[in-house]
This record gives structure tokens, sequence and C-alpha cells, in this order.
């Protein structure tokens, strides 16, 4: 599937949901088999993470990676730096008012 039909919606819903970070993995730019899709994607992160700022999240919680499909090493070391990012952050804060509530 297309980075560029990730939804804004389904990133916010896995914060929602409980989500302590959220990894959306894109074609380098320039390479998108349907032309546009990762420049569409890298549109909506960089919004999305002024969004997750603004919301006290924290835009570091949401990470966009231009990965070849060829390149399963770097993929690989992508998700093990941003498990890493992510166990130092803790758990999302919206994990921590959640749990005030109930």
């Amino acid at each position: 599937m297309c980075s560029g039909r990730v939804s804004p919606h389904f990133v916010l819903k896995a914060f929602q949901k409980g989500a302590d970070g959220v990894m959306i993995a894109a074609c380098h730019l320039g390479e998108c088999h349907y032309q546009k899709g990762n420049y569409l994607t890298a549109k909506r992160v960089a919004l999305l993470k002024e969004m997750l700022a603004f919301m006290g999240i924290g835009k570091e919680r949401l990470r966009l990676e231009y990965i070849a499909t060829s390149e399963s090493d770097k993929l690989s070391r992508s998700f093990r730096s941003f498990a890493e990012e992510i166990k130092s952050l803790g758990p999302s804060p919206l994990k921590k008012k959640e749990s005030a509530r109930g």
C-alpha cells in the first residue's frame, strides 16, 4: 500500500487507542509507484507532528522513514531505533491522562 493512503485519522486514532509511537515507511522521494504519494505523506507527517506537539503528545512519537523494498536492513534498523527512542520517552502522555481518570 502507498504511504499516501495513510490517513492522518489513522495516526491520531492509533495514539487515541494507546500507541506510544507511530512509524510510517514510505518510498524514497521521487521513487513512488503512485507518483506523488510519498510527497503527500511528507506534508501530512509535518502537519501531524505540529499537531502532536500542540496536543502535548510530542512530535518525536511520529516518524517517517524513506525505505525502498530492497532495503530490509534499513527497515530493521529503523524499527529498532524507533522502538529504543519510544522506550526512552516512556508511555504516551495520553495513557497518563487516561489512567488518572480511571
